[in-house]
């Protein structure tokens, strides 16, 4: 046999390796559309971005900002949930992706836009359920100032969740479990802040700190919890 014959008969075609990342084609259009908004949001909007992550310190310019403006429907604040939604879903994608969890269609661009529905779906029927509960109780004015603390804390942490979401999906897989711890902690630290925010808001409203208690465990918590749980079944 000579050894053209012999080259012939060798399979040259490497064998496929895993990715050293977690990174997909497909997240550079998300990590570009979350970039645009943000952008945009940033030169077109910038008074009013100043203004709300002052209204996430202090519950007087939060006020302010209600009486003065559509705070949910306005442009800049529907850029920033999307955001948050696109996202908040990611970091989910990787985080299950990465340990092994499930994913509903495995993994791809299909599992990541059902998580990203479920995340949107969660939020829009907090935003339904709270109106039909104002309308019962006939609220003066807390539960919508705390959906909108509710929201204006998850845009915000929609903008710091950018830079984890691209560790996590650029960086070499043994280097990313920091960024998800960084990612349940910071989490945690915005529900607690809501939680206190929340707490604070109702000093000025004569309702019963019980069924202020009530209504946050109801909403706030128990969904956490459930969530929490959906996932760690997914994990293991």
């Amino acid at each position: 046999m000579d050894f053209a014959a012999f080259l012939l008969q060798i399979d040259i075609v490497p064998e496929p390796r895993p990715s050293p990342n977690l990174f997909e084609d497909w997240m550079l259009a998300v990590f570009f559309t979350t970039l645009l908004s943000i952008a945009y949001v940033r030169i077109v909007y910038q008074r009013r971005l100043q203004r709300l992550f002052s209204s996430l310190l202090r519950i007087q310019i939060l006020r302010q900002v209600m009486r003065e403006e559509l705070v949910f429907s306005h442009r800049a604040s529907v850029l920033l949930f999307f955001n948050f939604v696109l996202l908040s879903a990611l970091v989910i994608y990787l985080a299950l992706k990465c340990y092994g969890g499930y994913l509903p269609s495995g993994e791809g661009l299909q599992s990541y836009g059902v998580l990203a529905g479920a995340v949107a779906a969660i939020y829009f029927g907090k935003l339904l359920l709270n109106r039909f509960i104002r309308r019962i109780l006939a609220d003066g004015g807390l539960i919508r100032e705390y959906l909108f603390e509710v929201f204006l804390v998850n845009k915000v942490a929609g903008l710091f969740a950018l830079p984890l979401a691209l560790g996590m999906a650029f960086l070499n897989i043994g280097n990313v479990a920091p960024l998800f711890v960084a990612a349940l902690v910071f989490g945690l630290v915005m529900l607690a802040y809501r939680l206190f925010q929340g707490l604070l808001m109702s000093s000025s409203y004569p309702v019963s700190r019980v069924y202020i208690i009530l209504y946050l465990c109801t909403l706030e918590l128990l969904p956490f919890f459930v969530l929490v749980k959906a996932l760690n079944r997914g994990l293991i």
